[in-house]
């Protein structure tokens, strides 16, 4: 019968020794065939060795969540210890609830310290994504609403934040807290995180520009950051058009001198043209940045987005396949006019009465009828006709007056305009009545003159 001793044993060798030893520390290595299960076998998982398992791995559980040097920061063998760490959690069903009642924003600002004395291994910030995958598939449950309003205090409000290393760690915990407000199922909530794990070097460019405050990188220009996102890694470019629009909007806020802003801004330029010329922009991170920034993202790609060279393409394909569509109309309306003038020609050498030669004019606009009206005109065998000869002036007259009404009814209505505008203004003298018109209304230049001599009236 194994007794908790027996537990307590096996967890200590196959576990607590084992992390130990990866945190450097010269532990004892055990045969765990030899001395278990020769013996009485592995103990099962049962609720006795679980309940054991979370008390003694809370010391090892503090420091994981707080980024403790020597279990986050422990070298090449950091894998191994997240790898090991996954394992324990995944056997511990009350790691989920313990999480649920710690202070995430303190444990990030410990993990920002610790990794200032890691400058140079720009990769430990993964470490901080294996802790909220923990906390992911351990179900933790906190207000992440009120988390996230807190972030953003410190970070988007905040006139002085901490230090590029804790801001880059409380933005990848801010993303996390808004990913998790979101309604979409666990799947889709994992799959984001996952994108935001793959994505995290560009888009800790990205929260530089839309926090105005340089994260993840220790450097003191914006215009370096800019020229990074444009020249850096490939992997930026299908995304750089995300990183532009923020940098556009945030570069007035920036209050830089006239020098730094007139070298900023010649980078812009030149993300601009890098932009024109990448194929097509790329749409993986929207969902995601929608949920992270809910009030710009939108809004920025709204106002900034420059078009892609395929977007200019297809435009540029799509105007050209307007021309050609209207070049074809254009040819069969002229086709078509040609029958109507051929039809008009029969009709009149026909002597068909010039009133149904009218009554087939009226069905087309007073521009198509001038026009062929005129042709008409032009055609000798036409105009030696004498009933086209004596009733030509008078469907000239009728058609020009069809064509010009509208203009000459623009004209009349902007003399009538300008005539009311050239009129003297008058103004009501203080104290008169409706009544006494004559009296109340005066001209605005003789005003004064009005006002004396009706005072010298009345005495």
């Amino acid at each position: 019968m194994m007794d908790k001793k027996y537990y307590r044993e096996y967890i200590q060798d196959s576990i607590i020794n084992h992390l130990e030893r990866l945190m450097g520390s010269q532990v004892e290595v055990v045969s765990l065939y030899n001395k278990y299960f020769l013996r009485e076998g592995y103990p099962p998982k049962d609720a006795t060795y679980k309940g054991l398992l979370h008390e003694m791995m809370l010391p090892y559980y503090n420091m994981y969540l707080n980024g403790d040097t020597r279990l986050c920061c422990a070298g090449g063998k950091l894998e191994f210890i997240g790898r090991k760490m996954a394992e324990v959690i995944a056997d511990d069903d009350q790691f989920g609830h313990w999480a649920s009642e710690q202070d995430l924003i303190a444990a990030a600002e410990c993990w920002g310290d610790n990794m200032r004395q890691f400058e140079k291994e720009d990769k430990r910030i993964y470490r901080f994504f294996h802790v909220l995958d923990a906390l992911f598939e351990s179900d933790c449950q906190q207000d992440w609403e009120d988390i996230s309003e807190k972030l953003k205090e410190m970070l988007f409000k905040g006139s002085v934040c901490y230090n590029y290393k804790t801001d880059e760690v409380l933005c990848v915990l801010y993303s996390y807290t808004m990913i998790m407000q979101q309604d979409w199922p666990p799947e889709k909530k994992k799959e984001q995180l996952g994108l935001l794990n793959n994505h995290w070097k560009f888009l800790k460019h990205y929260f530089t520009v839309m926090t105005c405050n340089i994260i993840g990188v220790k450097w003191t220009s914006f215009k370096k950051v800019a020229e990074t996102v444009m020249t850096a890694s490939q992997s930026f470019k299908p995304h750089m058009h995300i990183f532009y629009c923020g940098l556009l909007d945030c570069v007035d806020k920036l209050n830089l001198d006239r020098k730094h802003r007139r070298e900023l801004d010649k980078v812009i330029v030149q993300m601009q043209g890098e932009l024109n010329r990448i194929k097509s922009h790329s749409e993986v991170l929207y969902e995601l940045c929608d949920a992270l920034f809910p009030e710009d993202f939108q809004r920025l790609l709204n106002e900034h987005r420059p078009p892609s060279y395929k977007e200019v393409e297809d435009e540029s394909k799509r105007k050209d396949e307007l021309n050609r569509q209207l070049q074809e109309q254009n040819k069969r309306l002229s086709g078509e006019l040609k029958k109507v003038e051929q039809t008009l020609q029969q009709m009149i050498l026909s002597a068909i009465p010039i009133n149904d030669i009218d009554a087939e004019l009226e069905q087309y606009p007073p521009g198509m009828a001038w026009d062929m009206l005129q042709r008409l005109q032009d055609n000798p065998v036409i105009h030696i006709q004498p009933a086209w000869r004596d009733h030509y002036p008078e469907l000239l007259r009728k058609y020009r007056s069809k064509l010009f009404a509208p203009i000459d009814q623009q004209k009349e209505l902007a003399d009538a305009v300008m005539k009311v505008a050239e009129r003297p203004t008058y103004n009501y003298e203080a104290g008169s009545t409706h009544n006494d018109k004559r009296q109340q209304l005066v001209m605005g230049e003789e005003r004064d003159k009005a006002v004396q001599i009706r005072r010298l009236a009345n005495e």
